[in-house]
């Protein structure tokens, strides 16, 4: 399991290019691209270093699932699938979609313990959420 992520994480990938919407929410590569000026500690920096180590490549490996999925149910459209099939299909669409969200939000409330609140408040600043 492990090789796929790591293969994954080399290869670039857009998901809005592939055809899933845009995140709810995205700072981690804010964050990484913003260390000197939110004044990141060395255990900060680190907490950022594992993250982008590990966590793009399962983000990535669950938006090629969503996108083969979606694939999938284009066919099935185009081929007149019977519709109960397309419908579960498409269950399982939502539900990758959802987890793809909550991902997002979990990698929030990460930075959001790992950070001070004035870093936090700022981060949020740089990546276009929050004015």
């Amino acid at each position: 399991m492990a090789l796929p992520l790591a293969a994954a994480a080399q290869e670039p990938f857009d998901a809005q290019k592939a055809g899933l919407s845009q995140p709810v929410i995205a700072i981690t590569m804010a964050l990484a691209q913003n260390a000197d000026a939110l004044q990141l500690t060395d255990e900060q920096r680190a907490a950022v270093k594992a993250w982008m180590d590990e966590m793009p490549a399962k983000r990535i490996a669950v938006e090629r699932e969503t996108v083969a999925m979606r694939t999938e149910l284009r066919q099935m459209i185009a081929a007149g699938a019977p519709v109960a099939e397309r419908e579960a299909l498409a269950a399982r669409i939502g539900a990758k979609e959802t987890e793809m969200a909550m991902m997002r939000s979990a990698c929030v409330d990460h930075w959001r313990s790992v950070l001070t609140p004035e870093q936090f408040s700022e981060l949020l600043r740089l990546a276009g959420v929050t004015e």
